[in-house]
C-alpha cells in the first residue's frame, strides 16, 4: 500500500482484528519509509510481508530452496517496497495518468494469459490469492505507471549496434553451436497389443523391420497390424538432439544411416523401430540465422544494467527516510545480490509478472527441448 500521510489513529488501528493489542504493541502507523511524497508504514510492510509469504507457499518450489527465501523475506520484502516508492514517486513527478481503459485492457490480457473465461472463475481466482478486486486494479495501475516511467527514461538508453551483436557472435560462437539431429519415425509393438508372449512381439517387430527394408515405407508395414492394435501407428518424432531420447532408443537411433530402420528397442510401451528419415551433422549457424536471438540477449543485459543505474539515480536526487524493522534491517544488501530476492520488482517487468490471477498450485508445464535452434531469452520487458 502507498499512499500519502495518513490519519489512520493509533487507537483505531490497535483496534483491528489479528493485531497486538495492548501498551506494548508497536504503533502500526509506525512510518518505515519515506521517499519524497511516498510514504509505508509498519502496517503497510507487514501486510507485504504476510502476501509475500502466502504466495511463496502456494508456489511450486523445492523445499529446500522455499526455506532460504522465506528467512530473508523481511529484507526482500523493505527491498522490493522501497525500489516500489522510489518508482512510484517518479510516476507522480512525471504526472503519469493510467485510464480506467488502460486497466480494463491490462485485466483482460490477464484473464486470457491464465485462462479465465468466467466472472465466476475470475471471482474464485481473487478469492484464491486473498484479494479484492479493488485491490488487484489498484496493483495494476501502479504497474502500469511504473511501465511509463521506464519507457520514458530507461528505454531510449537501450543501445545496442550491429557491432555489438557481431562481437558477441564471436566470443560466444559455441553456444550457438546445433548439435548432430536425426529425423526420426517410429512404430512400437504394444506389449498390450495382444500377442501373449515376448517371443511373438519380437517376431513381429523383426517382420516389420524387414518390410520396410524391402523397399515399404514404415507406415505401409504396419498397416495391417496396426488395425488388429498389435502396434501403434508410425508416429513422426521430428528433429531429436543427443538427449531428446531415452538413452537406449537414442543409442539404436545415433548407429543408424538415413532410411535405415533399427532393431527393436524395448521401451516404454512395447519394441520400438526407429527409421531414420534425415541426418543433419553438428554446426555452427551463421550469424545471420542467430542475429535475432543474440540482440534480445544484449538488449536485456544493457536494460536490466540502465535499470540498476536509473535506480541508483533516482535515489541520490530522492529525500529518503528509512527505518526497517530489525528484521528487515539489512535489506540493502539485497540491492548486490539479486539472486536473493525475486529478480527486478514486478513492476519492472511485462505484464502480468506475478499476476495474483494465476493458478496457485499449478505446477509448470513442460516444454519440449529445441531441435534446430538455442533456446531464445526472455523477451526484453
Amino acid at each position: 500500500m502507498r499512499r500519502r500521510l495518513p490519519k489512520l489513529s493509533l487507537l483505531v488501528l490497535l483496534a483491528l482484528p489479528g493485531w497486538p493489542s495492548g501498551l506494548h504493541a508497536e504503533p502500526l502507523n509506525k512510518l518505515v519509509l519515506r521517499i519524497n511524497d511516498q510514504i509505508a508504514t509498519l502496517y503497510d510492510y507487514q501486510q507485504r510481508r504476510q502476501e509475500f509469504v502466502r504466495d511463496l507457499n502456494h508456489r511450486e518450489m523445492d523445499a529446500g530452496e522455499r526455506g532460504r527465501v522465506l528467512s530473508q523475506a523481511p529484507e526482500i520484502v523493505f527491498k522490493d517496497m522501497y525500489q516500489d516508492l522510489l518508482l512510484a514517486s517518479r510516476a507522480h513527478q512525471l504526472a503519469i495518468e493510467i485510464t480506467d481503459s488502460q486497466i480494463a485492457a491490462a485485466l483482460a490480457t490477464m484473464k486470457q494469459n491464465f485462462g479465465i473465461k468466467t466472472d465466476e472463475d475470475f471471482q474464485a481466482a481473487l478469492a484464491q490469492s486473498g484479494m479484492t478486486e479493488a485491490q488487484l486494479r489498484d496493483q495494476v495501475r501502479s504497474q502500469l505507471q511504473v511501465r511509463e516511467v521506464m519507457e520514458k527514461e530507461v528505454r531510449e538508453r537501450v543501445k545496442v549496434s550491429e557491432e555489438d551483436l557481431r562481437r558477441y557472435y564471436r566470443k560466444n560462437v559455441e553456444q550457438f553451436r546445433i548439435p548432430e539431429q536425426f529425423h526420426l519415425k517410429e512404430v512400437v509393438v504394444l506389449e498390450d497389443g495382444g500377442l501373449p508372449s515376448a517371443d511373438e512381439r519380437r517376431a513381429l517387430a523383426n517382420r516389420i523391420r524387414q518390410a520396410a527394408a524391402g523397399g515399404k515405407s514404415l507406415a505401409d508395414a504396419v498397416a495391417e497390424e496396426q488395425k488388429k492394435g498389435a502396434t501403434s501407428a508410425e508416429i513422426d518424432l521430428g528433429w531429436v538432439s543427443p538427449g531428446d531420447l531415452d538413452p537406449g532408443l537414442q543409442a539404436a537411433a545415433w548407429k543408424l544411416k538415413p532410411g535405415e530402420v533399427s532393431e527393436p528397442v524395448a521401451g516404454r510401451g512395447g519394441l520400438h523401430l526407429l527409421l531414420a528419415a534425415e541426418h543433419r551433422d553438428s554446426r555452427i549457424p551463421p550469424f545471420s540465422e542467430v542475429s535475432s536471438v543474440i540482440q534480445n540477449r544484449e538488449q536485456e543485459r544493457v536494460y536490466n544494467q540502465e535499470v540498476t543505474k536509473y535506480m541508483a539515480e533516482l535515489e541520490q536526487k530522492s529525500l529518503i527516510v528509512v527505518d526497517p524493522p530489525a528484521e528487515a534491517a539489512g535489506f540493502r544488501r539485497l540491492f548486490n545480490k539479486p539472486e536473493a530476492s525475486t529478480d527486478l520488482p514486478p513492476e519492472l517487468m511485462p505484464l502480468p509478472a506475478q499476476s495474483p490471477l494465476a493458478p496457485a498450485a499449478a505446477p509448470p508445464k513442460a516444454q519440449p527441448k529445441p531441435a534446430a535452434a538455442p533456446p531464445p531469452p526472455p523477451a526484453v520487458p
